[in-house]
C-alpha cells in the first residue's frame, strides 16, 4: 500500500508532515519535515505523493505500493 503523508499542527501553531502510518515525521535530505507554515506542509505533501522528493525514512516499496498486497494481485 502507497504511504500516506499528511500534516499535523504543533502547539506552536506550526506543522509537520509525517507517514499516517508510522506516525513519523518525514525526513528529506536528514532533516524532518517540521516547522513549516501550513503552504509549506501542503507542497511538500504534493511533491511526496507525486515522487518529486523522496523520504529518507520511509522505505521505497511502501512509497510506491510495491510489491503489492494480496488484494492487489
Amino acid at each position: 500500500m502507497p504511504t500516506i503523508y499528511n500534516k499535523r499542527q504543533d502547539s506552536d501553531g506550526l506543522w509537520e508532515v509525517y507517514d499516517e502510518e508510522s506516525e513519523e515525521a518525514v525526513i528529506v535530505d536528514g532533516l524532518p519535515l517540521s516547522g513549516l507554515d501550513e503552504i509549506e506542509a501542503n507542497e511538500a505533501i504534493r511533491k511526496l505523493k507525486r515522487g518529486e522528493v523522496t523520504s529518507d525514512n520511509i522505505p521505497p516499496t511502501a512509497q510506491s505500493g510495491w510489491p503489492p498486497t494480496k488484494d492487489r494481485m
